[in-house]
């Protein structure tokens, strides 16, 4: 009985031990979760938190899918020391050492010996983030993880990676400040900023813990799983307006103009007339180093007084209101004449007393333009209806390109500028000083010349894309439907022809191509003379002159020696107009003669059906059979080309080494791997082989 008594007692002893300790536990419980909940709170998110994440930028593309900027994504790898086990870390430092002096990656000059000792030391010393490498892409990434002692993950070997992205540019300078910079810290230009929201996607959410740091150094955050774990989402690729070739013929063109006249800088846009689109944009500076780099959007946020391409406008308005016409007699005087206080002067001796309005324009008479505009506006009312022409004309307000930084013109206004109007006032207006306007505003004005009278938004991007879905698409806006009279504008085009053909931009006439515009030299130094004074050089026009085409404005700042706008500016301008007309008409024509012969078939080739078929049937070769699936082989046989299906295994990672970027990515996507591209032109490389599995899978792709 005694002994029974005993086994009882020791059992309620037992049982309110553990009642005692479950009790001591739900109080803890308790007195964690309520009491002292916000105290814990906040030492828990001291170290681990849930941070925002920013998705990948998506691509900003050229028309024809070329990439101008895209986000890479890079890893930087370090190590938590005090985390590997000593049997681990004894045994593999020497082969992790041995491993780290041959990891070229690393771009780290230390020997074996070396990074041996280093690991030590920081071992000893604790160190919970060891750097090894910084701007590792995936491949690198994925052999140096696997690397002795880093290949037993993150609790056993001390792994710590960090995955960033970094933009870049393929085309490097091509239309570089248009593209626009991402920055940290810093405002974002160009396409990049005015698109921002778009391109960098929704932000998300990934849990992060604080690695401690040194007294007074920047916290460090790392992620608590394996970046690969969580796919960080994707921004909206922008598709511009922007032609590759064409942008490529413009800055080259301007960097040789510039270079040739050891120019200050310069800028030259390229917009097609009867959309608005612009089709190449290129801002050049000369730096320290005597080189030339796109530093600044001159084309749409450089105000200057642009001299007499504004003549254009000043016999426009003459004829819109009925006082003159293009046979009307001009006294030119010689080409001297007191307006006010002050003297006048043609730019050159051309020893005509009398000229008509048409031979004023076409000889570039600042003496004639303001001679006319002085009689005819030179008023109180006359004023008033001078700056409501420029006004019915769109000059007093922005183009509203949808771009960061465009300035707005500056035009004097009589009655609220009545303290800066003078007497001289209407006379150098008239030809093209006195006011501000960027060479994009200019540029809208001439082509709503060239389009008939009416005048476009100029516009740089023509769709927002996720994925293959459109978010958004831009059309031509219309800004003013007709800006003059049909009859009127008729006669400007005529006197821009004759700029070419007889004046001041005869130089410039081509033999395969006829031009028109207007010559500008603006001097922006007046209280300088002779050597030293500076002056901008323009000039502005469109092609072919009898159904244009394209527009087109270049801007020489400063040039040396050779200043006038016919030979500073034009040439850049007819060299452009001559290879953009060749490439615009040898893509018309697409060589369909010669390649219709079955000696000139193309070679056997994969791609998208549509795309074949639109080539064959533009270019007149004959096509056996159609193929019914998305995907195709093509292969030349017997004078015709025959379709075969190919079919996709949606399992398996296939081989696109030799593709374009499009059909790498149409048959990659469409086995449901993630694509990330590295520079233009044909995949040179995939990142992960053919055959492999595509299950979850992202796949990089080098391309050149």
């Amino acid at each position: 009985m005694d002994r029974k008594k005993e086994l009882l007692w020791r059992a309620y002893l037992v049982l309110f031990g553990f009642v005692l300790v479950t009790g001591v536990i739900l109080f803890k419980i308790f007195n964690i979760s309520f009491i002292e909940r916000d105290k814990w709170k906040r030492q828990g998110e001291a170290n681990v938190q849930w941070r925002t994440v920013d998705a990948d930028r998506g691509n900003i593309y050229a028309e024809e899918s070329n990439l101008l900027a895209t986000s890479l994504q890079f890893f930087e790898v370090r190590m938590d020391l005090s985390l590997v086990k000593d049997e681990i870390f004894r045994k593999e430092v020497d082969s992790l050492a041995l491993f780290l002096s041959k990891f070229r990656e690393a771009k780290s000059t230390k020997s074996k010996e070396q990074w041996k000792t280093d690991l030590i030391t920081a071992r000893k010393k604790g160190n919970k983030y060891f750097y090894l490498a910084r701007g590792l892409d995936i491949e690198a990434y994925n052999r140096l993880r696997q690397a002795p002692i880093l290949r037993h993950g993150k609790y056993r070997g001390g792994l710590i990676d960090v995955r960033y992205g970094k933009r870049v540019k393929p085309y490097r300078e091509l239309a570089s400040r248009t593209i626009g910079l991402d920055r940290e810290n810093a405002d974002r230009i160009g396409i990049e900023g005015y698109f921002d929201k778009s391109l960098k996607g929704k932000t998300d959410k990934r849990l992060m813990k604080r690695l401690p740091t040194n007294f007074g150094e920047k916290d460090v955050w790392v992620p608590v799983f394996d970046p690969s774990e969580n796919e960080i989402s994707r921004g909206n690729d922008v598709i511009t307006t922007i032609n590759i070739d064409m942008q490529d013929i413009v800055h080259q063109e301007l960097y040789e103009g510039v270079s040739k006249l050891s120019a200050e800088g310069g800028t030259a846009i390229l917009m097609e007339t009867h959309t608005g689109a612009i089709k190449a944009i290129s801002n050049l500076t000369r730096a320290e180093d005597g080189n030339y780099y796109e530093m600044y959007n001159q084309a749409v946020g450089r105000l200057s007084e642009p001299g007499s391409t504004m003549k254009l406008a000043t016999m426009l308005a003459l004829m819109e209101d009925g006082m003159t016409n293009t046979d009307t007699t001009v006294f030119l005087n010689y080409g001297v004449r007191q307006f006010s206080d002050r003297t006048m002067h043609d730019s050159e001796k051309h020893g005509r007393k009398y000229a008509s309005m048409a031979e004023v324009f076409e000889i570039s008479s600042n003496v004639g333009t303001a001679s006319l505009a002085n009689d005819m506006y030179n008023s109180v009312q006359g004023r008033k209806l001078w700056i409501n022409r420029l006004k019915q004309f769109g000059l007093n307000e922005p183009t509203g390109i949808d771009i960061s930084g465009e300035a707005a013109p500056e035009i004097k206004d009589p009655v609220r500028n009545k303290n800066s109007w003078y007497g001289t006032t209407i006379p150098w207006m008239a030809h093209g000083y006195e006011l501000m306007m960027t060479p994009l505003q200019i540029l809208n004005f001439y082509n709503g010349v060239a389009n008939g009278g009416t005048v476009l938004k100029p516009y740089l991007v023509s769709e927002i894309r996720k994925g293959d879905e459109v978010i958004k698409q831009f059309e031509p806006t219309v800004l003013i439907k007709q800006m003059a009279k049909p009859e009127n504008i008729a006669k400007a085009k005529l006197m821009m022809e004759g700029v070419v053909l007889r004046g001041t931009a005869k130089n410039i006439k081509s033999q395969y191509l006829s031009l028109a515009g207007k010559t500008g030299t603006a001097r922006t130094n007046y209280a300088v003379s002779g050597e030293y004074a500076k002056y901008n050089a323009s000039f502005c026009g469109y092609f072919p002159a009898e159904n244009p085409m394209y527009t087109m404005i270049v801007v020489v700042y400063d040039p040396k020696n050779v200043f006038y706008g016919g030979f500073a500016a034009g040439p850049i301008f007819k060299n452009v107009a001559e290879k953009v007309f060749a490439l615009k008409t040898k893509q018309a024509r697409l060589l369909s003669d010669s390649l219709a012969t079955s000696a000139n078939l193309p070679m056997a080739a994969n791609g998208k059906t549509s795309d074949f078929e639109y080539i064959f049937k533009t270019i007149g070769i004959q096509t056996e059979e159609k193929s019914s699936g998305d995907w195709t082989q093509i292969k030349p046989s017997d004078g015709i080309i025959r379709f075969n299906n190919k079919n996709i295994n949606t399992e398996l990672i296939p081989n696109v080494v030799g593709m374009g970027a499009r059909d790498a990515l149409f048959i990659l996507e469409k086995v449901g791997v993630k694509v990330k591209i590295n520079g233009v032109g044909k995949v040179t490389r995939q990142s992960i082989p053919q055959g492999a599995s595509a299950k979850g899978q992202t796949i990089y792709l080098d391309l050149n």
